[in-house]
């Protein structure tokens, strides 16, 4: 049977995205937009690729980057930006930990950069774009930021959240901003973030990371707004950021460490992009709508272009689940399948012959149901793993950081779970995931979840204790920050909007630290 591409469905008909994130209803699409990224022109014929002007909604999105005030955002939404915001600190202050950070931080010190800017976890400062890249790919190693972008009842997996707080934060200290002008910016960037990403949907069959692609335009409207460009610089800002998009899935399908590298690298190009910008460089005129534009060359189509300008400047939107475990969303409901029948059936690892998760056909397709193989990182094999972390589940009762150090990964108790535990397709239509176990006695035990995480935003989602809760784990699993440090940070955040200076609030952040690489000179 012929493949099917996601963009050329898009393109004819009307179909439905059912995801762990949730069901997200396409329309019939006869759009120009979506047919600019469906049906390219051939070499030979001849056509008018220039941007058509006025760009719209390009423009739209530049004005409300760099104009929109403070005063718009109401209690519930300055609220939800400060959970975000609390979650990302505890992501950034434990993700320091992470196989591979302690090398980056050295680069960062080694290149004698100017020192505008701190990195979280190392004594380290570096530029603006360095240390805003570094912070957000720490925030991201343990794949345990909130995410899934909501507006109204649509909600779709992403990862946003660590490129823009963390250009938010750099840009912020850099600038001496007050709370109030990081908040503003951080919301606008989220804002734009979800709106891209549910006009398009998240498609992997083009092989793009949607971490870096829809982050992109979302942390040049952050660093243009700290940087005071006009809307038409922005305009031209979000254009190069375009250029210079990157970042794929098969670094997850090999188990690389750089899985994490797209969504740091997101924020250094977009910071490198306002600075060009500013000192003249002009980008193309339409970045979402371009023949070869953002929309064109980076997704399936734009399949619901009201979205971006609908309610925009009144309306903020952002990610809205945060992740009870440090793994892939994809694997979540899995994961709360498997804890639910370890309870109900008080199931001992030792006593279990063998295990079957059975998925949905079109998960059995995604990079999290490759065969487990503990290869050169194989953190990154095992948090992108149905296998591994139901494996772990069943014999830990949860998922944490601490389970994927190398020696408790590649443990013999880890290794017998992993080879018992095998996957099938799974014909009830409603369901999510069903897990079946055998036990050496021969007994069979089953359990059946639906297709959202327990803690999806639209089943239970968490509470601020829940969120408060978190980040006091992660701060314990991180081991170099205080108690007294973590409820400064808490009751700090709490109250942002009253800092004056954030640079001080970064002092708060980085008064303690792992100790330095070897060879950095910070």
């Amino acid at each position: 049977m012929e493949r099917v591409s996601r963009r050329r469905f898009l393109a004819g008909s009307a179909g439905v995205l059912t995801g762990s994130a949730g069901t997200l209803a396409i329309a019939p699409l006869a759009r120009p937009e979506v047919v600019a990224a469906a049906e390219r022109p051939t070499p030979t014929s001849r056509a008018d690729h220039r941007s058509k002007t006025p760009a719209l909604q390009t423009e739209a999105l530049a004005r409300h980057a760099v104009q929109t005030a403070f005063s718009t955002l109401d209690a519930d939404t300055l609220q939800a930006i400060k959970l975000r915001i609390l979650d990302l600190m505890g992501c950034v202050l434990a993700g320091a930990r992470a196989g591979g950070n302690a090398a980056l931080a050295q680069i960062v010190s080694a290149s004698g950069s100017a020192h505008a800017a701190s990195v979280i976890g190392f004594p380290v400062r570096g530029t603006v774009a360095d240390v805003a890249m570094v912070n957000a790919i720490f925030a991201r190693s343990y794949d345990f930021e909130v995410m899934t972008a909501v507006i109204g009842r649509e909600a779709v997996a992403s990862h946003h959240s660590p490129t823009t707080c963390m250009t938010a934060l750099a840009c912020a200290e850099a600038g001496h901003a007050s709370g109030r002008d990081f908040i503003t910016a951080l919301a606008i960037g989220d804002d734009i973030a979800a709106r891209l990403l549910v006009a398009s949907g998240l498609d992997f069959d083009q092989g793009w990371d949607g971490s870096p692609v829809y982050s992109a335009l979302a942390a040049v409207a952050i660093a243009a707004r700290f940087r005071k460009l006009t809307p038409r610089q922005t305009q031209d800002a979000m254009g190069i950021a375009v250029d210079q998009i990157g970042g794929t899935i098969q670094n997850i399908w090999d188990g690389a460490t750089d899985f994490k590298l797209p969504q740091g690298a997101v924020a250094r190009n977009a910071i490198l992009a306002v600075e060009l910008a500013a000192r003249g460089w002009t980008g193309m005129e339409d970045a979402l709508h371009a023949p070869f534009g953002f929309f064109a060359q980076y997704t399936a189509g734009c399949a619901h272009p009201e979205v971006i300008t609908e309610g925009l400047g009144r309306a903020f939107h952002g990610e809205a689940y945060f992740k009870p475990y440090p793994a892939c969303m994809a694997a979540h409901p899995a994961i709360d399948c498997a804890r639910a029948l370890q309870r109900r059936a008080a199931l001992q690892p030792e006593a279990i012959s063998n295990i079957v998760v059975r998925l949905p056909p079109r998960l059995l397709g995604n990079f999290c149901a490759k065969p487990f193989e503990a290869r050169r990182f194989p953190h990154a094999d095992a948090n992108f793993s149905f296998q591994f972390l139901v494996a772990n589940t069943f014999l830990h009762g949860t998922v944490r950081q601490e389970h994927y150090a190398e020696p408790a990964l590649r443990s013999a108790p880890v290794r017998t779970l992993v080879e018992k535990t095998s996957l099938a397709p799974l014909e009830r239509e409603d369901l999510g995931v069903e897990i079946e176990v055998r036990t050496m006695d021969g007994r069979t035990v089953r359990e059946p979840h639906g297709p959202r995480a327990d803690r999806h935003p639209f089943e239970k989602p968490a509470t601020q204790a829940d969120v408060v809760a978190k980040f006091r784990q992660q701060v314990q699993f991180a081991g170099y920050v205080s108690a007294a440090q973590a409820d400064e940070i808490i009751r700090r955040v709490e109250h942002l909007e009253r800092e004056r200076d954030m640079a001080d609030f970064f002092a708060l952040l980085t008064r303690s630290h792992l100790p330095i690489p070897e060879g950095t000179t910070a």
